[in-house]
């Protein structure tokens, strides 16, 4: 019989190994030995930010070819000295009624220019294209995500919230902005100038193209848009309702002659209005779903098959939510601003009543040691590139034009 007198005798019978084989010391190569491991993170940085820029996208966009336009602000009145009826009946043999116009003016807008510059030192630049070390931050890297940014701007521009600029104390008035115009200060009236800028002894806030054109709001109700608030009253908050919805789109057929083509608005009140039409209600449910396209003449109904994308609607009318969506910075209880946007081209004369023109598209220019001239074009061993547009938000139709402000949860 096999004596066992040890442990180590006793784990070699059990186990068939003898553990002084495992006692030998071992120093294996870690990632955290000094050294011996350096992270490769590439060229390229996914952005934690949110850069989507809905509202330029839905936008059209069309060439620069005027400055300006002729508007009808008044139809004309018949008067009745020859017998006749305000309509223009007449008698019988009657006399020929004195003549009339319309009232015009001339709205002059200028194109405005928005840059996105951006440099990288001579020596980060050529490390970034000749060397194998892990950089980030050369024209090339810069360049991808200024792309984005470039647009994320315009977009911020055009929802940018008009109520924000208007001083609360003090007579002053609006002398323009070198932004592209705001669809918030596009989309007024008198009565929201009356309520905000006229109350805070300001002039001119909810007039756009201030630096050209002549849009008086502070008098006049010519260039009105439909506002609605969702209390009743503007500038004070209240929950947006069915009812609501339903009177503002009435006032805008009435006004514009057709229904808008595009809610936009922030992802509050997007969800505001999903819970709005729960499938609890017992009427027929207006919020649906619409296929759409969008691409560079802005948001269109659904045309042929297998294209477009899939967007939540209210009444058939698609809404687009973006974050950029403007609400009263000084009224925390706010949650923003629903617009409806009439993009398209109703009278047929070849542009949308409110779009984007365009005079120069977006280019991109760089000045690097490529470049003639360099390194003297920048005066420092740094290359450089930036994005421009040049353009401006322009409506040609104020009245198919509206929004409902003061939503609150």
């Amino acid at each position: 019989m096999v004596q066992i007198r040890t442990i180590d005798e006793l784990e070699a019978q059990y186990y068939g190994y003898n553990r002084n084989l495992l006692r030998k010391a071992d120093a294996p190569v870690q990632t955290s030995t000094a050294g011996t491991f350096n992270a490769i993170f590439g060229a390229y940085a996914w952005a934690q930010l949110n850069l989507e820029a809905n509202a330029f996208g839905i936008l059209p966009k069309y060439p620069w070819d005027k400055s300006g336009w002729r508007v009808i602000t008044a139809k004309p009145t018949l008067n009745t000295n020859q017998g006749n009826t305000t309509l223009g009946g007449t008698s019988e043999g009657g006399n020929i009624a004195e003549t009339v116009k319309p009232e015009l003016q001339e709205i002059d807008v200028r194109p405005k220019t928005a840059q996105l510059p951006f440099s990288a030192t001579e020596v980060m630049e050529w490390l970034a294209t000749h060397s194998k070390d892990d950089i980030w931050g050369g024209l090339g890297s810069l360049r991808l995500y200024m792309a984005v940014q470039h647009k994320e701007f315009l977009n911020r521009m055009l929802l940018a919230d008009v109520e924000s600029t208007v001083p609360t104390s003090g007579t002053t008035a609006w002398g323009g902005t070198k932004d592209f115009e705001s669809l918030d200060r596009i989309i007024s009236s008198d009565a929201e100038d009356d309520a905000i800028a006229t109350n805070a002894g300001s002039t001119n806030y909810y007039d756009p193209w201030a630096a050209n054109a002549t849009i008086d709001r502070d008098a006049g109700t010519d260039f009105d848009s439909t506002v609605e608030s969702a209390s009743g009253t503007i500038g004070t908050n209240g929950v947006l309702t069915d009812d609501t919805l339903r009177t503002f789109l009435r006032k805008i057929r009435i006004a514009a002659g057709k229904d808008p083509n595009v809610f936009l608005g922030s992802h509050e009140v997007y969800s505001e209005i999903q819970g709005l039409y729960m499938p609890s209600v017992r009427i027929p449910n207006p919020y649906g779903e619409s296929l759409v396209q969008i691409d560079v003449n802005g948001i269109q109904t659904f045309k042929g098959t297998g294209v477009g994308i899939h967007v939540d609607s209210i009444y058939g009318i698609p809404f687009i939510p973006s974050k950029d969506a403007p609400s009263n910075s000084g009224d925390s209880s706010e949650i923003g601003r629903l617009f409806a946007l009439d993009t398209s081209d109703a009278e047929g004369y070849g542009y949308p009543r409110i779009g984007i023109q365009i005079a120069i598209p977006t280019e991109y220019y760089e000045a690097t040691r490529r470049s003639a001239g360099y390194p003297f074009i920048n005066n420092a061993f740094v290359e450089k590139g930036v994005f421009r547009t040049m353009g401006e938000t322009v409506c040609r139709h104020f009245k198919s034009q509206g929004k409902i402000r003061d939503i609150k949860l």
